[in-house]
């Protein structure tokens, strides 16, 4: 049974909250009613710039805020404590992968720096925020999760492998659980096999799968899309490559 706090709509009703939480603590950033406030707001935390942080929470609360619309018709209430984490976790994601850019792991030498005057137009110079290209990341990584999981994947590359890395393997499929499912869709079907851990994109014929979760390197979960009474082949594909299995039956 459902308990309230796993429902759509609740979810829903805290990551509103979230996102309004974040638009006050930016206008008391960018404002001068921060000026007023009883606590004022850093521009940074050490070398950390102060955007880096809530662009990753804003991204978090995003990408969950989509998904409570997007699956009105699937919803899994087991998911509520993984929305509800959005901001924290988003946070936490967005600070690792600052630290892996500034280390230089990804890109040496690519510094965000403010544009030359314009000597034909004085006074009218654009100058974007240096720290720009710091918080597409951190919102990118906070939206989607599986980015960070590359991207750590890559510096583990560099890291740990002395050549800088081995090519990526292609992925196999091995068995689908269950392998029939109805033509509404929204079954879920357990992927297992190996080299899945870099999972992008899995597809039911032609139709693409929804709420691809990936457990580790021999297992992903995903939510099967609406499709044609009959068979179809399952295609998974990662930075490998491709792999087809099945065939997936829909009754």
């Amino acid at each position: 049974m459902t308990k309230w706090y796993e429902g759509r709509g609740f979810v829903a009703f805290v990551e509103v909250l979230y996102l309004l939480v974040l638009f006050a603590l930016a206008l008391l950033y960018l404002t001068p009613l921060g000026a007023a406030a009883p606590v004022a707001l850093p521009s940074s935390f050490g070398p950390l710039p102060v955007g880096v942080p809530w662009f990753g929470a804003l991204g978090a609360v995003v990408i969950s805020l989509s998904g409570a619309f997007d699956h009105r018709t699937d919803w899994d209430p087991t998911w509520a404590l993984w929305h509800f984490t959005r901001p924290l976790i988003g946070v936490s994601l967005a600070i690792i992968a600052w630290l892996t850019f500034q280390a230089g792991i990804l890109a040496v030498g690519s510094v965000p720096s403010a544009p030359a005057p314009n000597p034909s137009n004085p006074g009218h110079d654009v100058t974007a925020p240096t720290n720009l290209l710091y918080y597409l990341i951190a919102f990118v990584v906070g939206y989607r999760e599986q980015v960070f999981r590359e991207l750590i994947k890559r510096v583990s590359d560099v890291i740990l492998t002395p050549s800088g890395g081995a090519a990526t393997a292609a992925p196999v499929i091995s068995t689908l659980n269950p392998e029939s499912g109805r033509a509404a869709g929204g079954d879920t079907v357990a992927i297992t096999g190996s080299g899945l851990s870099g999972t992008t994109a899995v597809t039911f014929g032609n139709a693409a799968a929804r709420a691809v979760r990936v457990a580790s390197d021999t297992e992903v979960s995903v939510t099967t899309p609406p499709g044609s009474a009959g068979r179809v082949s399952v295609t998974l594909t990662t930075g490998g490559g491709s792999a087809t299995g099945g065939p997936f039956t829909y009754t």
